[in-house]
């Protein structure tokens, strides 16, 4: 240790801890979490109705593909922080733990489905972080992983850009289905964090909202009137989105990754990237802005988004649901040969709103928060929740994370962050 006039200290430097034992305290205090904002929980309602199972017209599921998912990630991402404390890192192992929950509930729903239908199904090993097949689990991988990540993502000079060539060039890595998500989607997600408030409070000009919405529901009814009078030219163009969006989610056609490793996929990715931004936007004219009843499947976005398959797809609803069409159908209906007929097709969409309903309600809460949040932060020590980590200040707060890291709330002022994330 050189101190002034050149001389040197007598301490020996080699005693001193390489972390302080006790944490500094915090130069500030952490910001107040705001109110919530109501054009997010109008948002996540509507989406996560989308998210069920519903019939739609191949045009109407066109423009679905390009706004649902990637509203979510949006959405998560201005609700995100760059900010890592010791509370976020709890919130953090609390995503994480639901994650492990579901894949485990998820892996014990195919085990029953497979031997109540009479096929042999292994127990072991457990399928937790290699599911055979796409389950709703991705999402909270992803966001465990984008937020964790967030910290470092926002030191790159160019973190914009940097999440959408990781996106392009993850076409020609063999990711795997529930994997590819994490960096097809993450532009998504670091594209809302850096979307300043500014932005939503144009959204809500009336010029800007008019024209939004009406390149929005102009872009629905077209498509929905292509897929009506159908056609080559249709035909082709949604078997191309269906297969770029399926390649989003590292699950192509019959499971053959070299179906997305081609130059064609990687042009028709960014295709679908510029498109769903603008049609993102008008998805979000179009809504409410004001709360209402509307808005409570919002509040319970994550309750509805992770419990609707063991709901609608649990293995006795499956059979009860396959009896019954067997029987108006006469003939065998099942997983290999499914009950395409008006009547079914008419009942799916009642009983997946009913099912939104029921999902939506405090019971859902009372019944199975545990399953959904998880309430892990009494595993650490209430008086280190609050210091900072020794890492030291975050470089670039984002937002607030405030109560649950499933349900945040809207986000303060970013004007702390880089004025040039690109």
């Amino acid at each position: 240790m050189v101190l002034e006039g050149g001389t040197m200290a007598a301490t020996d430097e080699r005693r001193l801890p390489l972390l302080p034992r006790d944490p500094p305290a915090p130069l500030e205090a952490p910001p107040a979490a705001r109110a919530r904002v109501p054009l997010f929980d109008n948002a996540k309602a509507f989406l996560i109705v989308f998210v069920n199972p519903i019939p739609f017209w191949s045009g109407l599921l066109a423009v679905l593909k390009a706004v649902v998912m990637p509203s979510f990630c949006l959405i998560s991402g201005h609700l995100s922080t760059a900010e890592l404390t010791r509370k976020r890192a709890v919130q953090l192992a609390q995503v994480f733990t639901t994650y492990v929950i579901f894949e485990l509930l998820h892996h014990l729903n195919n085990m029953l489905s497979f031997r109540l239908a009479g096929f042999e199904f292994d127990t072991f090993p457990l399928q937790v972080f290699s599911p055979k097949e796409q389950v709703v689990t991705w999402f909270l991988l992803s966001l465990l992983l984008w937020r964790a990540t967030l910290p470092v993502l926002v030191l790159l000079r160019a973190p914009v850009v940097c999440t959408f060539v990781l996106a392009h060039l993850a076409l020609f890595a063999d990711l795997g289905v529930n994997y590819q998500n994490l960096l097809a989607f993450m532009p998504y997600f670091v594209c809302g964090y850096y979307t300043p408030p500014s932005v939503w409070t144009r959204l809500a000009e009336w010029r800007t909202r008019a024209s939004l919405a009406a390149f929005f529901c102009c872009a629905c009814v077209t498509l929905l009137a292509s897929s009506y009078i159908g056609g080559a030219g249709f035909d082709l163009f949604f078997e191309r989105v269906t297969l770029t969006y399926a390649c989003f989610n590292g699950a192509p056609p019959g499971n053959a990754p070299a179906a997305c490793c081609s130059f064609e996929q990687l042009l028709e990715r960014a295709i679908f990237y510029c498109a769903s931004f603008p049609l993102i936007a008008g998805f979000l004219c179009v809504l409410p802005r004001q709360a209402g009843i509307w808005s409570v499947p919002g509040y319970m976005s994550m309750y509805v988004y992770l419990l609707h398959p063991f709901v609608l797809f649990n293995p006795f609803v499956m059979k009860a649901l396959f009896t019954f069409f067997s029987q108006m159908y006469g003939r065998e209906v099942n997983v290999w040969s499914p009950a395409t007929g008006g009547g079914a097709v008419a009942l799916m969409m009642p009983i997946a709103l009913l099912v939104c309903v029921l999902l939506s309600t405090s019971a859902s809460r009372a019944l199975f928060w545990l399953l959904v949040e998880p309430p892990i932060e009494r595993l650490f020590s209430p008086h280190r929740m609050t210091r900072p980590l020794p890492l030291g200040q975050a470089v670039s707060p984002a937002g607030s994370c405030a109560g649950s890291s499933l349900h945040a709330s809207a986000p303060p002022a970013r004007s702390s962050r880089p004025s040039n994330p690109l």
